[in-house]
């Protein structure tokens, strides 16, 4: 790996890990105040309401994954003039599809609201309110989608992290209003949010339009930029929209057949979900946009090195999080939220599986995303996905737990994972037996050695804070050292013993060693 694009990739994570970090910390303590200003039932309506405004997210994410995926690209091969061609039919694009989005929920949308959901009729008049706010949302974050890629493709991450944080900050005052005001709590959340993303948005587009002077809007209407992403998303349309359906419906099947119950601990699911993705999106968000480029300049090599040790470093820092997440689950929550819905636990262990094939399939997808040839990805994808909608319905109305619709989704996307490395062989020339030799099995194996001591120590009779702390450093101890002399190869291992940070703490052991020698020589 090139040590100029290593020392970027390495002071970009840092700056998404801090930002990580402290948003964390402030969302964990926003949404334990939100839950105590709503309630269980006004949290789940707020989450099933939102989901009906969401639905259609997944048109948002085709047409965003499209534009950071060509402007990233055009930044990669240096070609300025297409680049401020491919953000100004990004821009009209990403208008247009706002406007749709309002006039299909605005219609639709109101009907099904008020005619299909399982909600009180005395809390009618602020669900409607709530959807109206939670639609202008939406919109202004469609809108500013081309301006937040353009600032990732041009890795400044520094910004991107400073925005997030001042984000939670602004999310943490929401909750403390929430807490204090004596008008409808539900109406007061959903506008307050609203204002929260007027003032973010903005934050994007003014830094883009004053710092990245390759990021304006030209007259004219570019044709090929905008065939490249019309057929970009349609097909990424595919997945999205499987995707976008399947969580959605099935927030929906669980108010018809569990009530706002379910709804309440899906959303606190969602919340844990959301924080295991961001310390890996951490350092992904991180080392995308060198992916997109190092295919747009042809270096293969450096490609597959990037994919490889990607992989492994997705997977160490969700395996570092998530099992004493999972070994402490119930004392963490009771923590966190005092007191929390029926099924929250087995909800948050679902996806935390579920969350394990995603984090290890990043690189791939990215990869394949980075082609600009992914027809025949998702189609395949889309397939698989699409069947765990009607599943998820059939076992729900036959009596079955909604916790078993959840592992119904956690086999379709190992089965996702499975198809998507074979057909990376033939898509872009993935060597399926390095990869299995190198990555899957290293992991593995960490995997198989470091588990035992922590699993074994969960299950010792202490206190729930003294089992966190030695879960949490046994388990850490365990990943570093075997995942360091096991997960990594030579050349990786070599790149971390060269970091500036790694190399002064063994200098500073050396010279605690030689001193500690030295007494005892005399």
């Amino acid at each position: 790996m090139p040590q100029t694009n290593a020392h970027r990739i390495l002071k970009n994570s840092v700056y998404m890990f801090i930002r990580m970090a402290i948003v964390l910390i402030l969302g964990l303590y926003t949404s334990r105040l939100v839950l105590q200003a709503l309630g269980f039932d006004d949290y789940g309506i707020y989450n099933v309401v939102g989901s009906i405004v969401f639905f259609f997210s997944f048109l948002q994410n085709a047409l965003g994954s499209a534009t950071s995926r060509y402007i990233t690209f055009d930044l990669g091969v240096g070609d300025r003039d297409k680049l401020s061609k491919t953000f100004t039919m990004a821009v009209y694009a990403h208008l247009i599809l706002a406007g749709i989005m309002i006039l299909v929920l605005e219609t639709g949308g109101i009907w099904f609201v008020n005619h299909k959901l399982n909600i009180p009729d005395d809390r009618m008049t602020a669900v409607n309110w709530c959807f109206q706010f939670s639609l202008l949302s939406m919109a202004l974050n469609v809108m500013a989608i081309p301006f937040s890629s353009n600032i990732v493709a041009h890795e400044r991450m520094d910004y991107y992290a400073i925005v997030s944080i001042i984000e939670a900050l602004l999310k943490l005052g929401v909750a403390f209003l929430l807490l204090a005001a004596p008008i409808d709590k539900l109406i007061l959340y959903s506008a307050l949010l609203l204002v929260v993303t007027v003032i973010i948005r903005l934050m994007y587009i003014i830094y883009c339009f004053k710092f990245l002077k390759d990021c304006k809007l030209i007259h004219g209407f570019y044709s090929t930029q905008l065939k490249q992403f019309a057929t970009f998303s349609g097909y990424s349309l595919l997945v999205s929209s499987t995707d976008g359906i399947s969580m959605q419906s099935r927030n929906i099947f669980f108010n018809w057949f569990s009530g706002v119950l379910a709804n309440a601990a899906m959303g606190i699911t969602n919340q844990v979900m959301n924080i295991l993705n961001g310390f890996v999106d951490s350092f992904t968000q991180a080392i995308k946009p060198q992916i997109i480029k190092s295919y747009a300049t042809g270096d293969r090599p450096y490609l597959m090195r990037l994919i490889f040790s990607t992989t492994k470093m997705n997977f160490f820092l969700y395996a570092f999080i998530s099992l004493p997440v999972l070994l402490n689950l119930d004392f963490l929550l009771t923590l966190w939220l005092k007191d929390f819905p029926p099924l929250t636990i087995p909800f948050i262990q679902a996806i935390i599986a579920f969350l394990l094939f995603d984090v290890i399939q990043q690189p791939l997808w990215t990869t394949v995303y980075a082609t600009g040839n992914i027809k025949t990805h998702e189609i395949m994808m889309a397939s698989i996905k699409a069947l765990v909608i009607p599943v998820t319905f059939l076992l729900l109305k036959w009596g079955k737990s909604p916790v078993i619709t959840l592992y119904v989704w956690v086999l379709s996307n190992i089965l996702c994972a499975v198809v998507r490395t074979i057909y990376c062989r033939s898509l872009f020339g993935l060597p399926l037996g390095d990869y299995s030799r190198r990555v899957i099995l290293p992991l593995v194996a960490v995997t198989l050695l470091a588990s035992p001591l922590p699993l074994w120590v969960a299950r010792l009779p202490m206190g729930p804070w003294t089992k966190l702390i030695i879960i949490t450093l046994t388990w850490s101890l365990n990943l570093l050292l075997i995942g360091f002399f096991i997960g990594l190869d030579r050349t990786e291992r070599f790149f971390v013993l060269q970091l500036a940070p790694v190399r002064k703490v063994i200098e500073l052991a050396r010279k605690v060693f030689l001193k500690k020698s030295s007494r005892e020589q005399a």
